[in-house]
């Protein structure tokens, strides 16, 4: 069966509409940037859910992964809908933007946990103007201190990171379903694979 190519144009619609279904009311913007036969995609929004999420569904698209075994980047075979199909990814990247709201809420979580030692360490509540100019990279509490990139800055960036307005990722029926990617080399000897083979698919009964 002959394998089905997604423009980048395709892909990137595949990867919106997949993106909305999974997160409703969040807008999202996806970019991408040809080159040498492959695309990078870049996918970025504001507040919401975190890059962990997001990239749960993102990454279904990409072309190349890291081999460990053989210490170097290959392409694996992808499915959609049982169809062999070919995204032409190479990389797919991830960027939040993070509100005033967000940053305060994290600064609030901190303080909250650490209020004491800020105290003791003769330091106020962090404002969100001081995080945006980046002024809290020059502060520590002293007592947390394992080195020196743990800083208040470093500490609220850590905690934007796993915020989310979601515990977890409700998505029934997303358009990047019933996939499978079926690793090349060692991998595939070992038989390590996923597999999702529906008798009726988006392009109709499965020959």
């Amino acid at each position: 069966m002959a394998a089905r190519y997604f423009s980048c144009a395709g892909t990137a619609k595949l990867i919106r509409q997949s993106l909305a279904e999974c997160f409703k009311g969040v807008p999202f913007s996806v970019r991408t940037q040809t080159h040498g036969g492959g695309a990078t995609f870049y996918v970025s929004w504001t507040d919401g859910p975190n890059a962990a999420q997001v990239e749960a569904i993102t990454s279904r698209v990409r072309q190349v992964y890291f081999d460990g075994p053989n210490d170097d980047a290959a392409a694996g075979d992808q499915r959609l809908d049982a169809y062999e199909v070919c995204f032409g990814v190479d990389h797919i990247f991830t960027v939040r933007e993070h509100s005033d709201a967000a940053v305060q809420s994290a600064i609030d979580r901190i303080y909250r946990r650490y209020e004491n030692l800020f105290a003791g360490n003769g330091l106020f509540k962090p404002t969100v103007e001081q995080f945006r100019s980046g002024e809290l990279s020059r502060l520590q509490l002293a007592e947390l201190v394992s080195d020196t990139a743990t800083t208040v800055q470093t500490m609220i960036h850590q905690t934007l990171a796993k915020q989310s307005d979601r515990l977890k990722v409700a998505c029934e029926k997303p358009a990047l379903r019933s996939y499978i990617t079926l690793r090349d080399g060692y991998v595939r000897e070992c038989g390590e694979q996923r597999s999702v083979m529906p008798l009726y698919d988006r392009f109709g009964p499965i020959d």
